[in-house]
């Protein structure tokens, strides 16, 4: 907590985070305490430093006042001569989990609202009390040392750098500041309803701060985390370079290598080579990742995320499981002049393009059985018949034309969406 929550103490310490604004910088504002201290502070920030600072409010609808509260905050960017939008998100009117869609629902729209306004990144009003919160909502679930680590100053989501300047800042902080400057703010009466997991969390942090489970020693448990969660990383990609490979686009692990490491390095490696290949936003849990482990040092393949892991010939394979994608399909399309020139998309993995002057129509589903028979020498890519079933391939009046991964001359142009010497990157930032 500051002795004296001046606006050069939270400047000092917004700087401290994330160093001198960017350019341009969006900033999203609820109309709470801490986003509408966010504001204030970064508006003096952007003025010294020549930022242009835009404001967006999104507008969920979950609650009659909210479009009052929008314009509450309007009201308040434009006395700081400060640009406003309104972002309003169509909720779907029976959901099983409206509280994760909103928040999901909210990134999005930031991020499209970023992209229109050709910012490249959001700050956010996420403080201290916030982070604490996190930490003992992941504590609770038996998290790791990734998840321990809480929510990272800066984060890239789709593109957008999404930043939290604030995680050292206290709430009281803020709300002292604010009424000193007389900045008045709108208090969310979802923040009382015990429902909610991360009220009951608030309110169990009261009962621990006689304890000595204070905020701050809270973030400084998930400050520490996030120190050994860089150990890690780092001893992940030394560990990827050491025993892992791409081969035909599947992620390929020396076994006896693989089953020397340490059991979290080789946790993420795993979960590195299945979110590599999945395409995945978020890595399977924990204990499944962790039972497919034992399976592997027993010699056991598993399926995993839409993945299979095949353990032949002193290597594991861990490839695109064939029930996953068997029903993928996309067309190329003859264009202009009856010429396809268009690239095809499959599976969200493969950018698949039609060879110079081809004028049919034609289908991109993986090889199944049936293709992989129609390929006589399969066998000499040395890679498991499971994995290589669910390769692309082009399919022509039912027939098969090309396998462009297998067949270097066949004409048919494939490359990686999710480049090969990233694979070990997947996971680093779960």
């Amino acid at each position: 907590m500051l002795l004296t929550p001046t606006e050069e103490a939270l400047t000092s310490a917004i700087r401290a985070r994330i160093g001198p604004l960017p350019e341009k910088l969006g900033v999203a504002v609820s109309g709470g305490s801490d986003s509408v201290a966010l504001m204030h502070v970064l508006a003096t920030m952007a003025r010294a430093e020549d930022t242009a600072l835009a404001v967006a409010t999104v507008d969920h609808g979950l609650r009659p006042e909210s479009r009052r509260e929008a314009e509450f905050v309007a009201q308040q960017a434009h006395d700081l001569g400060l640009s406003h939008q309104t972002l309003t998100w169509q909720h779907p009117a029976d959901s099983g989990n409206l509280q994760a869609e909103a928040r999901a629902a909210r990134y999005r729209l930031l991020g499209d609202w970023a992209r229109t306004q050709g910012l490249g990144a959001v700050a956010v009003g996420h403080t201290a009390d916030d982070q604490a919160e996190t930490f003992l909502m992941r504590l609770r679930r038996a998290s790791g040392v990734a998840g321990l680590c809480g929510m990272p100053t800066c984060h890239d989501r789709d593109g957008i750098d999404v930043l939290r300047p604030m995680l050292d800042l206290r709430r009281s902080d803020l709300r002292d500041y604010l009424t000193a400057r007389d900045v008045a703010w709108i208090e969310d009466p979802s923040n009382l309803d015990m429902k909610f997991e991360r009220v009951r969390i608030r309110d169990a942090l009261n009962a621990l701060e006689p304890l000595g489970l204070t905020v701050d020693a809270l973030t400084s448990v998930a400050d520490n985390m996030r120190m050994a969660n860089r150990a890690l990383d780092s001893a992940t990609r030394t560990a990827a370079a050491s025993v892992g490979q791409i081969r035909l686009g599947m992620v390929v692990l020396d076994c006896a290598g693989f089953n020397r490491l340490e059991t979290e390095i080789a946790r993420r490696l795993l979960v590195s080579a299945l979110l590599h290949i999945n395409g995945a936003a978020y890595p399977p849990r924990r204990a499944p990742v962790l039972d497919a482990l034992n399976a592997l040092k027993e010699g056991r393949g598993v399926t995993l995320q839409g993945c299979q892991i095949v353990v032949r010939g002193g290597a594991i394979w861990v490839g695109r499981e064939y029930a996953s994608v068997q029903h993928s399909a996309c067309a190329l399309l003859p264009g202009e002049g009856g010429v396809a020139t268009m690239d095809a998309t499959w599976d969200a993995a493969w950018q698949i393009k039609a060879p110079a002057g081809w004028s049919r129509r034609v289908e991109i589903c993986a090889l199944g059985a049936e293709g992989l028979a129609e390929i006589p020498d399969w066998r000499s890519h040395d890679a498991p018949r499971a994995l290589l079933k669910s390769l692309p391939g082009v399919w022509c009046d039912g027939q098969l034309i090309a396998a462009p991964l297998l067949q270097e001359r066949s004409g048919w142009t494939i490359a990686a969406i999710r480049q090969p010497e990233t694979w070990a990157l997947s996971a680093l930032s779960h």
